[in-house]
């Protein structure tokens, strides 16, 4: 399906006035962008006042943990709002957010279709070398890696194979502290070596988001880009 203009607008306004219900504060921009089997929400500005606080004396777990709770308690309807507005079922629903730049991101999956993405062999070949490079220093080097989505303003890489038996374990016990922190400093990691993907991509890097999925043993790696190269 292709979604309209109009499509698209209603669901960033739905998605705005759920938050706001669930959060007591709606994000000040929200916008979604649907392509193939995925549905990208892009959040910025958005915390509220005890967030803040939370994020001043860098209780970071405590606040992920706070806003992973909600987003997740509102992730059904918010889901079924996007099934309706274009007319397909989504069966994985993931999040992260970035603190320090405000900014954070939702993504929706149909799982029954994994479409290609025309992307330049020798790049790809490169991409994935420098991820697998940076990430091996951080994480479980992944058994498959796919461009899902590269355009001007963003590229979004699915790494299949990522998890270890410790990381498994971590999850059965539900140690949220412990899983918080072992995610952020991976993405951490790949943002200290953001110059070198930088140079890759001969774009600025604006954020990096990391989503992880311990059910189906995959995570997403989400470059996005600034407008101008500097």
């Amino acid at each position: 399906m292709v979604a309209t203009k109009e499509d698209l607008l209603s669901l960033s306004s739905s998605f705005s006035k759920i938050i706001k219900r669930g959060f007591g504060k709606g994000p000040e921009t929200c916008y979604t962008v649907f392509r193939a089997n995925r549905l990208y929400v892009y959040i910025r500005n958005f915390m509220t006042p005890a967030e803040e606080i939370l994020a001043e004396k860098q209780e970071l777990n405590l606040l992920m943990n706070f806003r992973w709770s909600v987003i997740t308690a509102l992730s059904q309807e918010l889901v079924q709002e996007s099934s309706l507005v274009l007319g397909i079922t989504f069966d994985s629903f993931y999040q992260d957010w970035n603190y320090n730049s405000n900014s954070g991101i939702l993504l929706l999956v149909n799982n029954s279709f994994n479409p290609d993405v025309k992307v330049d062999e020798s790049f790809e070949r490169k991409l994935f070398q420098l991820v697998q490079m940076v990430g091996s220093e951080l994480h479980k080097i992944p058994s498959e890696l796919k461009v899902v989505k590269y355009t001007q303003n963003i590229c979004a890489i699915e790494s299949k194979g990522v998890m270890l038996p410790l990381d498994y374990l971590m999850v059965e016990q539900g140690n949220s502290d412990l899983l918080f922190t072992y995610a952020r400093e991976i993405k951490k990691g790949f943002y200290q070596k953001r110059e070198l993907f930088e140079e890759l991509y001969n774009r600025s890097i604006e954020d990096i988001f990391m989503m992880w999925d311990s059910k189906n043993n995959k995570s997403y790696l989400i470059f996005s880009f600034n407008k101008e190269y500097n």
